[in-house]
């Protein structure tokens, strides 16, 4: 078995150690061009009822009241914004940070409930540095959605209707939409 060669410290000593690089900017700072991304996305609901087409019927098949709920759903106003832009800045390096969601609703259990609203609580961000076919954009638009549709009638703060049930709701009936209204919004960086 041959032997190890060690150093005057006491490891292995590894001939190629003289051609190792150091890591470059990494742990400097650079007054340079980044690409900074941020996104955000805010709205309010209010919860709408469908009812059924013929009236209830009572004894004797005669109509004696109105027509059940169908089923209920959130009529939701969204705005989203994202925007790509070109900073001159001195970091040392990247940073993301995902886009939070907060919501504010009348159910005392955390579900949707009749209505409510949300807000991005921290800024969806990416920071990267500049490259030559980065190029700077801005979206911002509103739109409505369906969100939610719960079958026949609604009871606001039920077991139907909890903070459990929200955060599935809401990243497929608003947070994808957004991504296809504003392409760039990056559904990866939102936590519910």
């Amino acid at each position: 078995m041959a032997k190890t060669v060690q150093s005057q410290w006491g490891a292995a000593a590894n001939p190629g150690a003289g051609n190792l690089q150091a890591s470059g900017d990494t742990s400097a700072t650079e007054f340079t061009k980044w690409t900074v991304f941020t996104q955000s996305i805010e709205g309010m609901w209010t919860r709408k009822f469908v009812y059924n087409t013929a009236p209830t019927l009572g004894t004797g098949g005669v109509p004696s009241g109105a027509p059940t709920v169908a089923y209920s759903y959130l009529d939701t106003n969204c705005t989203v914004t994202t925007k790509r832009e070109f900073v001159n800045a001195s970091y040392a390096s990247g940073f993301g940070q995902n886009t939070a969601i907060a919501y504010v609703s009348d159910s005392t259990v955390g579900g949707f409930g009749l209505s409510g609203m949300f807000y991005t609580s921290a800024l969806g961000t990416l920071r990267k540095r500049w490259v030559a076919t980065d190029s700077e954009s801005y979206c911002t638009t509103d739109f409505n959605a369906v969100v939610g549709k719960y079958p026949n009638a609604y009871a606001n703060n039920s077991n139907f209707d909890t903070s459990s049930s929200v955060p599935g709701v809401f990243f497929s009936d608003i947070i994808m939409p957004a991504a296809n209204i504003c392409p760039e919004f990056r559904v990866s960086l939102v936590t519910i």
